[in-house]
């Protein structure tokens, strides 16, 4: 009995330390839904309003929802901004916008493949130095069109060691991040299926790096920002403004201040922009006799299944609502900030939402009521 007592209390000490983890960093959110008859007769900008008062009512700090259609503009916020000095979340200023930034490092990929730089089924050991290749699993087999769709099998730099050891005030880059991916695995053999890395965006911006003979930056500049004429869409910039938008949250500590870090870095999410502009960008890929038209096709040409209901294509993922209804875009998500960015090609409708703060279940209501808004049976966002 003398040896059993003490498992005894350590099993009520582990169960009670168990408790208090998850009565401090427990999900106090409380996120709305609505169903689409909530917004019959609504307008856009009411319905909009509706979704974003109702998301910092369950527990956002501020909320930017922006509605780009063939008729009108609307932007509404609700919440704050700054816990601290308690600034209204302002309507204009860029954005965190985390992994939506993919689907423009995407866009120079094939400005390049277009130029004849290189092609889908190059492999990135043939474009880029040894040295960013050496001891990175699959780095020595995977190809272009691997990178694009998540199917190369390089791990994801991200895990349980790197969240809690990295100084994340750092900027992330391909150099930064290869010692953490070289302890790794492999998560299957290049192309036999989906598996999202980061890493493999971290390659495809050392690919339009070399291939170019320009940064990324120049690159993105001379793809996207001159041909759309965007004046807000910054690339590896910290605070591009100096009407900043502070976020909340981290692992393990919800109410934490991540203003500071630098995770919007690298060009897996580097990208910071106005709400306004990341439409206007989806519109110039996706929509009808858009600018970089060509460039969103190549993108939507080849799709495979990653999910239910959701595709990947050659950079941009697609999502089928529940009514059959077929969008386009990305999530973004660094400490402290998520954000949506969707193209509605039937209706020729953006959408692009933002909250400050590491809120998942808030993001995925923030979401399904968006979809369900779209959907409206009298015609909320209708073509």
């Amino acid at each position: 009995m003398r040896f059993r007592l003490p498992l005894f209390f350590l099993l009520i000490a582990a169960l009670g330390s168990a408790a208090l983890w998850w009565w401090v960093y427990r999900d106090r959110t409380d996120p709305p839904r609505f169903e689409a008859a909530d917004f019959a007769g609504l307008s856009t900008q009411e319905a909009a309003q509706r979704i974003a008062d109702a998301t910092v009512a369950g527990g956002a700090p501020g909320v930017l929802i922006h509605v780009r259609t063939r008729d009108e503009t609307v932007t509404v916020v609700a919440g704050i901004s700054d816990r601290k000095s308690g600034a209204p979340m302002p309507k204009e200023a860029p954005l965190r916008i985390g992994s939506i930034s993919k689907i423009y490092t995407a866009a120079a990929v094939h400005h390049l493949i277009d130029q004849g730089r290189f092609d889908l089924e190059t492999r990135i050991a043939d474009l880029l130095p040894r040295h960013l290749i050496e001891g990175v699993p699959n780095a020595d087999r995977a190809t272009v069109r691997q990178l694009l769709q998540h199917t190369s099998g390089i791990p994801n730099y991200y895990d349980v060691r790197s969240y809690f050891t990295r100084d994340w005030t750092q900027p992330i880059s391909l150099q930064a991040m290869l010692p953490t991916v070289r302890r790794m695995k492999a998560t299957h053999p290049p192309g036999e299926r989906y598996a999202y890395s980061n890493t493999g965006y971290l390659y495809l911006g050392a690919v339009v790096e070399e291939a170019s003979g320009q940064p990324l930056d120049e690159v993105l500049g001379e793809v996207i920002r001159t041909p759309l004429k965007l004046e807000a869409t910054y690339y590896n910039r910290f605070d591009p403004a100096d009407e900043a938008v502070y976020g909340y949250g981290t692992y393990l500590r919800p109410w934490k201040n991540t203003y500071a870090y630098w995770e919007h870095s690298g060009p897996d999410g580097g990208i910071a922009a106005s709400a306004q502009e990341v439409a206007v960008f989806l519109e110039g890929l996706l929509g009808e006799e858009a600018a970089l038209r060509h460039l969103g096709d190549r993108m939507t040409a080849e799709l495979i299944e990653r999910a239910p209901r959701r595709r990947q294509g050659l950079g941009i993922e697609t999502i089928v609502t529940r009514s059959g209804e077929e969008l386009y875009g990305h999530t973004g998500d660094v400490f402290g900030y998520q954000t949506i960015a969707h193209y509605y090609p039937e209706r020729g409708a953006a959408v692009v939402a933002h909250v400050n703060c590491n809120c998942a279940s808030l993001t995925s209501s923030l979401i399904g009521n968006l979809y369900r808004a779209v959907e409206a049976t009298d015609g909320v966002f209708a073509p």
